[in-house]
């Protein structure tokens, strides 16, 4: 079994990575992926802690689960905006689309 300052450690990797993603690109898609790197280390998070603090009880795969569909979610709803603003702009970076007008 893997100790959980390790899986703590990956966690905090995959979440600066995020980070970076979310704060420093200006490409819609790349701020997207970055989001979804953070969720994805808190779920890391979450089933390291459950394993560590409960290592034989099932009880968080259900909050693990709902985690993950939430993650697929918000990256289906926002590629499709980047799709959809793609389409009328010409563009997906993310300093030219400061106005929500059409």
């Amino acid at each position: 079994m893997i100790s959980l300052p390790v899986v703590l450690a990956v966690a905090a990797l995959l979440f600066g990575v995020g980070v970076y993603g979310v704060l420093g690109q200006t490409n819609t898609i790349m701020i997207i992926m970055g989001v979804e790197l953070m969720l994805g280390a808190a779920m890391l998070n979450v089933v390291g802690f459950l394993r560590y603090s409960h290592p034989h009880a099932t009880s968080g795969d259900f909050f693990v689960l709902v985690l993950m569909t939430l993650m697929a979610l918000e990256g289906a709803v926002g590629f499709a905006l980047v799709v959809s603003v793609f389409r009328s702009r010409r563009t997906s970076e993310a300093d030219d689309l400061t106005e929500l007008s059409g």
